[in-house]
């Protein structure tokens, strides 16, 4: 009778192991920090910072043994339930695994759908554009930005299509790119070419209908032609670029960034003080260290010093009050530097900043900040020893069908947002006075309003289809329009 006892006592301990090793993971409530990795020993990592502050390292590997990302990767998102991740190679030459320029996941389980080695190739078979970025469009489909030229992308058969006309760039790999593009929700994609300019994109037919240059400024009296580098869409719906002193990707910036009026479609300069310009990083391209608060309408950007690796001060321009911070934080406060690439990104729900850092291009010591939306330091995340180099934070969306809610504030009053299709009518039902506001994925605000009691309805019948989050109160809904 002892043996018995002792054994189901033994079983009684384990079940609770193995269901814990069975349950399907969830990677929907932390934040994704996607790392270039050490470029000449190793593919490209992810890791993944919980809501409790622990650190689960190379996800992706840990979730599809003997699988890897491809080799630097630079850019990740994730839009529709899937987490995109593009890498301007299918491998680091030092590594034993294939990996893709384009991986695809479920963003919840990272389980891998799909890699893409080659996004385009010669008549050899030979790659000819190395990855940059994705923005997403509708839910079938996407556009991936290259070293050459710019790819629809079929998301639901995960195919490539060929390039858009006009946005190509030639062989070679850091002059003539395709950069940053946004989606704001309607029937255009807005994409920075490094030499061309801005492209307008009908997304419907895969051709660009509008190219604004970058501007020409007269130094010495003689005329200099400009580059549009960063691109970011703020709350209130505009376009804004960066704009590097040439395009020949050396970094160099001016002392004034760029705000392009989609309806108007023209562009107007904003000042910012000497030496405060705005980065570019078309000469080993990374996301630029440029982006904007979808809950203030405010923009973020680095101060690019004279050397790479050694910036560490975080500017603010609050756009509304048309004021500028030029020292929000400075990382240097607290002895860490800002890495190189998209070293920042702002919380789409909390507008809590989370700041990549290291010590140096020598050290193996890097750690991840959080900042306050006031520049107030609330926690900081050391890593395990490694060359991280970290590209970008990327923040997981909660995908649980239908209209979801994603991030909650205390006392919110209940709230009721439904889709009907066949009127194109978004309906918001509210217990109490409501402060609405309809966001695109990129955080651009299309619709705002406060309602009365009862609540309100909202045609989208000019909308394009795709993923928006509507705010009520501070409760975020996620709605599908189709």
């Amino acid at each position: 009778m002892r043996r018995i006892v002792t054994l189901f006592i033994a079983l009684a301990a384990v079940v609770p192991l193995l269901r814990a090793e069975d349950a399907e993971p969830d990677y929907t409530d932390g934040v994704f920090i996607l790392n270039e990795d050490w470029y000449g020993h190793n593919n490209s990592t992810i890791n993944y910072l919980t809501p409790d502050g622990e650190w689960d390292y190379r996800v992706f590997q840990k979730e599809n043994p003997g699988r890897e990302l491809g080799g630097t990767s630079q850019y990740g998102t994730v839009f529709d339930g899937r987490l995109y991740i593009v890498s301007k190679q299918d491998k680091d030459p030092a590594a034993a695994v294939v990996g893709g320029r384009i991986t695809v996941c479920d963003a919840r389980t990272m389980e891998c759908i799909a890699q893409i080695p080659v996004i385009a190739a010669d008549s050899t078979g030979k790659s000819v554009a190395d990855g940059r970025a994705f923005v997403g469009v509708t839910p079938e489909k996407g556009y991936v930005s290259t070293s050459n030229g710019i790819y629809p992308f079929d998301l639901e058969r995960l195919e490539v299509g060929g390039m858009i006309s006009g946005t190509g760039g030639g062989s070679s790999l850091y002059s003539g790119q395709c950069g940053m593009m946004v989606s704001p929700g309607d029937s255009y994609v807005y994409a920075v070419h490094q030499q061309k300019g801005l492209f307008v994109i009908d997304a419907e037919t895969d051709t660009i209908v509008r190219t604004i240059a970058a501007p020409v400024d007269s130094v010495g009296g003689k005329a200099k032609q400009r580059g549009f580098g960063a691109l970011v869409q703020s709350k209130d719906g505009d376009l804004w670029l960066s704009v590097s002193a040439d395009a020949s990707g050396t970094g160099s910036t001016v002392d004034y960034i760029m705000r392009y009026d989609m309806e108007l479609q023209d562009t107007v300069r904003v000042a910012v003080p000497e030496g405060f310009g705005a980065p570019s990083s078309w000469y080993a391209w990374t996301a630029d260290a440029m982006c904007a608060s979808s809950v203030e309408n405010r923009l973020y950007w680095k101060k690019q010093d004279a050397g790479w690796f050694t910036n560490s001060v975080i500017c603010c321009y609050d756009i509304d009050k048309g004021e500028f911070n030029p020292e929000f934080f400075d990382t240097q406060s607290i002895g860490w530097y800002l890495y190189c690439g998209a070293a920042f990104r702002l919380h789409p729900v909390t507008d809590e900043m989370y700041c990549t850092l290291y010590q140096g291009t020598l050290s193996q010591s890097y750690l991840t900040l959080r900042l306050s939306n006031r520049g107030e330091v609330l926690d900081s995340y050391e890593m395990i020893d490694n060359y991280w180099f970290p590209a970008m934070p990327v923040f997981p969306e909660r995908d649980n069908g239908g209209a979801t809610a994603v991030g909650l504030v205390d006392d919110a009053p209940d709230a009721t947002v439904c889709y009907d299709p066949h009127a194109r009518v978004l309906r918001i039902c509210s217990d109490a006075v409501a402060d609405i506001t309809v966001c695109g994925m990129t955080g651009a605000v299309l619709w705002s309003e406060v309602a009365v009691q009862g609540g309100t309805c909202i045609s989208v019948s000019g909308w394009a289809d795709g993923v928006y989050l509507v705010r009520v109160n501070g409760l975020v809904h996620k709605v599908i329009i189709h």
